[in-house]
């Protein structure tokens, strides 16, 4: 199996369209929209695009700080250093990134913007199945 099959690259595991928040939004709103949407992460809007990322641990360390999940916002606890990949990437080499990065939440782009996010759920279900196939 090579790595330059179409069923290889990271974009194939994104299921939807990334979903993005105002810098202003608070931590309250943001964790409704997580359960809403059954996600992980959320971008936060900036000026030229995704100024930073908000996930379910970036929540979990405010609340842990004592946030105030009503008045705090996404801009005071949005890790500002996104790690994103290419969409011709190969799911291994994404599952290392992850792994060495320690990151659950990975966007996705190619030439022409922000394609999506995968989380390391989707890349440990991709990886299995290949498994499976070869088992």
């Amino acid at each position: 199996m090579t790595a330059t099959r179409q069923d290889e690259r990271v974009d194939r595991l994104i299921a939807r369209d990334p979903v993005q928040v105002w810098p202003d939004a608070t931590l309250r709103d943001i964790a409704e929209l997580l359960e809403r949407d059954q996600i992980g992460a959320v971008l936060v809007r900036g000026g030229d695009g995704a100024s930073g990322i908000v996930s379910e641990r970036d929540l979990v360390r405010a609340v842990a700080e004592g946030a105030d999940p009503d008045t705090e916002r996404a801009d005071d606890f949005m890790t500002y250093e996104i790690v994103s990949v290419d969409a011709a990437t190969p799911v291994l080499q994404v599952a290392r990134m992850m792994l060495e990065g320690e990151i659950r939440h990975l966007p996705v782009h190619d030439g022409e913007g922000l394609l999506g996010i995968v989380s390391i759920r989707d890349v440990l279900k991709a990886l299995v199945e290949r498994l499976e196939r070869t088992a």
